[in-house]
């Protein structure tokens, strides 16, 4: 996975990070120009040799666009770019606002480079929590950035799809909208990244288009995304779940109580339209369950 990563640096970089002992464990590469390069790896910052030049940054946009930063330049404009394999690269510079919106990113000065992780079997501590009893409960898995929840919500999406024997669950159809195309990496076509046998995937498309044209077409049984928040992605959840799909979704948030501060989520929440709630951290490293709870208990609590 990391050889997709290493294909587009500067092929002076590439080697440094090839030589690296657990280099499968790095989690960012953090490129800022004027500085050294910082790699993350294992909660711990580990520096490159030399000054990052912006020569450097704009080899790895040449690499990523193939010749043709044009190509990527709506991408750019959205802050990050994603490569083959779902990976995630940042970008900071010099915004260029028209009609208040944005028009280029310019003289890019920094990147961040999130690692993607196929990690196979991280959500097995969680699946009996969304599957009971033969049935999927609606759940929000919630997390700050960079605490592993796509990766848990990908590797749930593969079991679900799969099947779990160990739960007598046989699978079913899931509708999965990627919009950036970091849950399933999809490249011509195929996915790069296991999401199951039974998983139809729209990918590049806005969550709540996406979410309404599965439930339409698709003949889903659950459907998921990533990171849900915004007034269409409720109004799209709402139209779910009176379609009798089951759903599964990510939230930026560390708590219950910080997501139910949100005016369209808490209204999801007392509409009773969700089971579960599971908050993720770093604590432990990326992917720390810090609790699973039935959000029926928050009610009962007078919470929300």
């Amino acid at each position: 996975m990391l050889e997709n990563v290493l294909n587009i640096l500067p092929d002076d970089i590439s080697r440094e990070i090839r030589n690296i002992n657990s280099s499968s464990g790095i989690t960012e590469i953090r490129l800022r120009v004027g500085k050294k390069g910082i790699i993350v790896l294992a909660g711990t910052e580990l520096h490159l040799s030399r000054i990052i030049k912006l020569e450097d940054l704009l080899e790895i946009l040449v690499n990523i666009s193939k010749n043709s930063i044009y190509a990527i330049q709506n991408e750019i404009n959205n802050g990050f770019v994603v490569i083959k394999g779902g990976h995630r690269i940042g970008v900071c510079g010099e915004v260029v606002m028209q009609d208040g919106n944005i028009k280029n990113i310019k003289n890019i000065s920094s990147m961040n480079i999130r690692i993607a992780r196929e990690l196979i079997g991280c959500a097995d501590k969680i699946m009996p929590y969304i599957i009971n009893e033969n049935r999927i409960k609606n759940t929000l898995i919630v997390s700050p950035p960079g605490c592993g929840k796509t990766t848990i919500l990908r590797d749930a999406v593969r079991q679900i799809s799969n099947g779990v024997r160990a739960l007598g669950f046989n699978g079913c159809n899931v509708g999965l909208v990627d919009e950036r195309g970091e849950i399933a990496s999809v490249s011509y076509g195929i996915n790069n990244l296991d999401v199951g046998n039974r998983t139809d995937i729209l990918s590049n498309i806005p969550k709540s288009k996406g979410m309404e044209m599965l439930v339409r077409s698709m003949g889903i049984s659950v459907i998921a995304t990533d990171e849900v928040g915004s007034e269409s992605d409720v109004q799209a959840i709402k139209y779910a779940s009176l379609s009798g799909v089951n759903m599964i979704f990510t939230m930026h948030g560390s708590s219950f109580a910080d997501i139910s501060r949100k005016n369209g989520i808490r209204e999801l929440i007392q509409d009773d339209l969700f089971d579960r709630i599971i908050v993720l951290s770093n604590r432990k490293g990326p992917g720390t369950i810090e609790s699973i709870q039935n959000i029926a208990d928050f009610k009962k609590e007078g919470v929300v």
